[in-house]
């Protein structure tokens, strides 16, 4: 049988970091008595997470098995919080149980939620991603007794007493299975990836180029520095060249962004980056998957609150707190790059430096008319204390994504309304991307809300009729009602959608994977998950009771324009953006 562990035993026998007694004798087990279909990982790299094993059958489905080498003499429950004892006395730990169910969110909401949105759409579809615990040194009816509160039908709590051939079907439920009709396999790809990153090679995609200028901004240094740039600059390219580039030179590198959306189209850009390199070494996060991460590690629950002064400063406060009071061992980095600089404030930014290693490379990344969320930016600029930033502004002023129509409307909107003015364009280079027939115009236009979805959908029409495509245009709404009833409205009409919209937080967080730009359906967002994608066509809609201020509603028309690759159409009460010609809007 050709070798189906990873990584193989011969470099198990090499890692300076040995698996634990449990982890290594589960392994051998699973590698000695399972299908030959069933691939093994053993703690593999989960972008950030290490899960101890996962079993994987392209055909079927994965189980993430939790390894546990405890004395369960030492742990006791009081309530449902599970307690340890030592020598120092008695301290709470994260339930087990809950840690592999945290570890098969990571992979349906964040890693590929489109197991995730098939999960939502039907319940027959819940065990694709299965979970199990093992204890190594305890008895399956000790462990049962145990976590007799906890015990699930579809969830196998064993000991080592298990680890016979005739329970293997009872460990790993679907090893008896060689089809899930359940199971999508262009799922495969994605599940590969994660869970062991290929060695990224010249071969594989076309090289990301960059122009001198950006590859200057791309260069790894030491040092806090500061980047902004105009829509459509290359800023995003440049954090992802300079971070392949770090793992080339075996530095481990953070890229860290606002949304949960971005960091999967800078994965897709560092896929294309002409370096060699270990993708173990870039990990992708959004922010508040990094305060999630501490939590989950401190055995606490993510903090209940809403508001901007919650999320500015009460949750950094929070992970501040167990990074100091728990024992958590908290992955360190050569190298942090943040995309979308304007979105975070002064009190994460000094909780990310945190997570430093002594190289201290940081690079923030921004654009300040695109400041939708209304922050105050002002500690970004020279004379503020707290930030360790170099004095001056590196700077990208040439558009190099946007045509040149749409550019100029951009600038003239930006001026028009007083967005941030610290930085200008001052060319507008055209690539060969935009070579082609349709010629893009831009439009405001007023429109009644009632005939929002009747607009938004001639508009589509309009878009297929100059020869886009589905999977190349994007409709834009002010938030998830909206974006729900533009869905239905579609798919009633056999229109089938990839959006990010849902009435509970879980069902949107794995929506939210969608926005994979190779998916056939057309796309539906809020301009905020967004923000930072691009794609050729884009249909805008604002509602008349935009929550925020005018201010943020400029911001966002502004961010919308410059999502655009080629078409830009969209609607408002008060005003709209038409593909065929321009009128000046009004100021309010």
């Amino acid at each position: 049988m050709k070798n189906r562990i990873f990584p193989s035993w011969e470099q198990i026998d090499k890692l300076p970091d040995k698996f634990t007694e449990g982890e290594t004798t589960l392994a051998k087990f699973l590698d000695q008595h399972l299908p030959e279909d069933w691939l093994i990982y053993i703690q593999p790299f989960l972008n950030g997470s290490r899960p101890d094993i996962i079993v994987f059958n392209p055909s079927v489905g994965l189980t993430i098995i939790e390894v546990k080498d405890w004395n369960l003499s030492n742990y006791h429950f009081e309530e449902k919080n599970l307690f340890v004892s030592d020598s120092k006395g008695s301290y709470p730990i994260k339930n087990p149980i809950y840690q592999v169910d945290y570890y098969r969110e990571v992979i349906i909401g964040q890693l590929i939620p489109a197991i995730g949105e098939r999960v939502d759409k039907t319940t027959s579809s819940l065990g694709l991603i299965k979970t199990a615990l093992y204890f190594h040194q305890a008895t399956t009816s000790h462990v049962k007794e145990f976590f007799k509160d906890f015990i699930k039908d579809y969830r196998p709590i064993f000991g080592y007493d298990y680890l016979t051939i005739e329970n293997i079907s009872k460990i790993v439920p679907d090893s008896n299975r060689k089809v899930s009709s359940y199971w999508r396999k262009e799922w495969n790809n994605e599940i590969k990836f994660w869970l062991d990153p290929p060695f990224h090679t010249l071969e594989r995609t076309v090289p990301l180029d960059l122009t001198p200028q950006q590859k200057n901004h791309a260069e790894p240094k030491s040092g806090h520095f500061r980047l902004r740039g105009v829509a459509g600059s290359g800023k995003t390219q440049v954090i992802a060249y300079r971070a392949a580039k770090l793992a080339s030179l075996g530095y481990d590198v953070l890229v860290l962004t606002f949304n949960i959306t971005l960091w999967h189209y800078i994965k897709d850009l560092i896929q294309r980056a002409p370096f060699e390199f270990d993708s173990k070494k870039i990990t992708y996060k959004h922010f508040h998957g990094v305060c999630s991460d501490i939590f989950n590690e401190a055995g606490v629950n993510f903090p209940k609150g809403d508001g901007d002064e919650f999320f500015r400063t009460t949750i950094p406060s929070h992970v501040d707190h167990c990074l100091n009071e728990f024992n958590i061992n908290t992955k360190k980095y050569d190298a942090i790059l943040i995309d979308e600089g304007q979105d975070f404030c002064i009190e994460w930014y000094r909780l990310i430096c945190k997570f430093l290693k002594a190289r201290n490379e940081l690079l923030l990344v921004c654009d300040k008319k695109q400041n939708i969320y209304g922050v105050k930016l002002d500690w970004l600029e020279e004379g503020m204390s707290g930030t360790k930033f170099n004095k001056r502004w590196r700077e990208l002023k040439t558009v190099f994504r946007l045509p040149q129509k749409v550019a100029e409307v951009a600038t003239r909107f930006g001026e028009s309304f007083e967005l941030n003015q610290d930085l200008k364009t001052e060319n507008v280079v055209q690539i060969s991307l935009f070579d082609r027939s349709i010629n893009p115009h831009v439009v405001w236009k007023e429109i009644k809300p009632s005939e929002k979805l009747r607009i938004i959908e001639f508009a589509f029409n309009k878009l297929k009729e100059e020869g886009c495509t589905a999977s190349d245009m994007v409709v834009l709404l002010p938030n998830h009602k909206i974006g729900m009833e533009c869905v239905r409205y579609f798919e009633s009409k056999q229109i089938h959608v990839n959006h990010v919209f849902g009435e509970e937080s879980d069902t949107s967080r794995h929506h939210k994977k969608s926005f994979w730009m190779g998916d056939s359906r057309l796309k539906m967002s809020t301009i905020h998950s967004f923000k930072g994608w691009e794609v050729l066509s884009v249909i805008l809609y604002i509602d008349e009771e935009f929550l925020g201020d005018s201010l943020q509603l400029d911001a966002i028309i502004y961010t919308a324009i410059t999502r655009s690759r080629e078409n830009l159409i969209g609607e408002h009460p008060k005003f709209a953006v038409s593909k065929y010609t321009y009128v000046q809007a009004r100021k309010k």
